[in-house]
């Protein structure tokens, strides 16, 4: 278990941190071009960033959740092909990351089989 309660999940944590900072963002890039050109230059956000901004539905930080997880078990995979030579068999990979994972498992608890 990470530690985190499952009704605030990390997508909701950072929520409020992720709206701030694009906020900064864009504050940052008026300053600046306000600095440059001298005078009042207001920056917006486009209807689709601030749609973004206005809040993650359940559905968009599930699927966000779930292809970040694919992407990061994707090039794992294809890290453990490359370093047992597996070419493109990715399903053998897959198999051997596994096992690798659920035999640290083992070691951390301390188990052992005798």
């Amino acid at each position: 278990s990470s530690g985190i309660n499952a009704e605030y999940g990390y997508g909701r944590l950072t929520f409020k941190y992720e709206f701030d900072s694009n906020k900064h963002l864009l504050q940052s890039v008026q300053s600046s071009l306000e600095s440059r050109f001298s005078g009042k230059i207001p920056v917006t956000p486009t209807p689709e960033f601030e749609a973004a901004m206005g809040g993650a539905s359940e559905k968009d930080i599930v699927h966000s959740g779930l292809s970040y997880t694919m992407e990061r078990s994707g090039k794992k995979i294809k890290e453990v092909a490359l370093q047992h030579g597996l070419g493109v068999d990715l399903r053998t990979a897959a198999f051997v990351l596994a096992l690798t994972k659920i035999s640290n498992n083992i070691i951390m608890a301390g188990f052992t089989f005798t």
